[in-house]
């Protein structure tokens, strides 16, 4: 089994089978920060359909999964929902075929969906034979997930902080260290399974207790992530927040697939920076 990472998806390569992942779709995001900031952003509903596209017939791939969030707004009663999510989704299925697992914003999505969209256990569902685990991540997942020597999750928007120095001698401005944005992540984990066996209430099993926990960034270009780098930064959701990860010797990675080192070396760099 091969994974590629690629425009912030997930490519699964597995007996010649090519899937596509792609996590924190949030349509209707961009309504939400015009509500909140009184700017006017561009929707993602287009470009988000193209790249999928793109990806869709540059892998082969003949199936995608949507690892929740479909939607921003929680409640189904909003006028973006109705007026966009059913369109944009219709026309997914035209060029491949869809699975979505619920996330934590996707309250009553089935009535948005087309009857051939399929929406799974919002505990996660197998692929590869088994070998892999799909989860959104705000919730445990079903116990038979954690067979998988492979889960994929979202929900938590892994992003790195990024600093310059700015300096005007001209003007006898000292240097000062500024913010410039975060860069959107894979993060590559190690997840303690009877850990997580432990917290469920399930017998922990005589298997290998290590599996890789493979957090996606959000799909949608108007979410950069959280900075996994700052000080008190926490990843969302129970998996996280009951230790069974090991965050700090998680490999970090670009939308790209560049290895960029783990969120201990990051985070000391930017902690020697900022100093």
């Amino acid at each position: 089994m091969e994974t590629v990472f690629d425009d912030r998806s997930l490519v699964i390569r597995s007996d010649g089978a090519n899937i596509l992942l792609v996590a924190d779709l949030h349509l209707g995001f961009h309504e939400a920060l015009h509500q909140q900031k009184g700017v006017v952003f561009p929707s993602q509903d287009g470009p988000m359909l193209h790249r999928i596209k793109f990806l869709v017939d540059k892998y082969g791939t003949k199936k995608l999964y949507v690892l929740g969030d479909v939607k921003h707004e929680i409640l189904v009663d909003h006028i973006y929902n109705w007026d966009r999510i059913p369109h944009f989704m219709n026309e997914l299925t035209k060029f491949t075929d869809v699975s979505v697992i619920p996330g934590n914003h996707d309250g009553n999505l089935s009535a948005l969906l087309p009857r051939n969209i399929e929406l799974l256990d919002v505990r996660g569902h197998l692929i590869a034979d088994g070998t892999v685990g799909l989860v959104h991540g705000h919730a445990w997942p079903d116990p038979d997930i954690l067979h998988a020597s492979l889960i994929v999750c979202g929900h938590s928007h892994p992003g790195v902080k990024r600093f310059r120095s700015a300096d005007v001698p001209d003007i006898g401005r000292p240097k000062r260290i500024r913010y410039a944005g975060t860069l959107p992540v894979f993060l590559r984990s190690s997840l303690d399974r009877n850990c997580v066996r432990e917290h469920i209430g399930v017998l922990p099993l005589g298997e290998e207790s290590k599996a890789v926990l493979l957090t996606m960034p959000s799909f949608n270009k108007l979410i950069s992530g959280g900075g996994i780098n700052s000080r008190g930064s926490e990843m969302q959701g129970p998996l996280f927040a009951s230790s069974c990860v090991d965050v700090p010797s998680s490999e970090v990675y670009s939308i790209d697939g560049l290895f960029l080192g783990t969120v201990e070396d990051i985070a000391n760099q930017l902690n020697e920076m900022i100093k």
